[in-house]
């Protein structure tokens, strides 16, 4: 972890403040901006180039990425998603929405077998906040600061959130994973040089 002067930050605070400014977004905001995010997407080239990406499914007014589900389904791709087992998650193949369940959460997860994390070419990483140092405050439950340690070095990780979830410093703890990539319906956040 890098070196950062101290902060008073309030976690919980933030939840509370990204939570309601999140819903009090229209669907046509979300929609709009979920399009703007998933064509910027779609052109990075670490996802272009990977064979293995595993995404989310969105609740609430969460980024919409299901716009690029058919893309990463091509014969060629394979695209996880995320499943909670106990305190952590895998991740599993997406195959059509049908076969998807919900979870105790109200997410829709996977029920196929899960795959080794080290198999992992991208992961497109949701969270409430995120810093400019690609920290993220997530919802307090520490599903992906497990999982995230366990892809290999050079995985590609990319946080995708609206613009004003952007701030500047999440007061990370030493287990915490930075992201390499945030991208916004406003702008793109490089984080680790090597995918410039």
């Amino acid at each position: 972890m890098k070196n950062r002067p101290p902060a008073d930050v309030d976690k919980e605070q933030i939840r509370c403040q990204i939570k309601q400014r999140r819903q009090a977004m229209s669907s046509g905001e979300v929609r709009d901006y979920s399009l703007q995010i998933c064509q910027k997407l779609l052109q990075l080239e670490p996802l272009r180039e990977a064979r293995v990406i595993m995404g989310y499914m969105s609740i609430g007014h969460e980024v919409d990425i299901s716009l690029m589900l058919e893309h990463f389904t091509r014969p060629e791709r394979t695209l996880l998603l995320p499943r909670v087992e106990g305190r952590h998650i895998q991740a599993a193949p997406f195959t059509t929405l049908d076969a998807l369940r919900k979870s105790a959460y109200g997410i829709l997860e996977p029920v196929g077998t899960a795959w080794d994390p080290q198999q992992i070419d991208a992961v497109l990483v949701p969270g409430l906040a995120f810093d400019y140092q690609g920290y993220r405050i997530g919802y307090g439950k520490g599903y992906y600061d497990q999982f995230l340690p366990r892809l290999r070095k050079n995985a590609f990780l990319c946080g995708i959130c609206y613009e004003f979830q952007v701030i500047p410093f999440c007061d990370p703890h030493q287990q915490d994973y930075p992201v390499d990539w945030i991208v916004t319906e406003r702008s793109e956040l490089m984080i680790n040089e090597a995918y410039f």
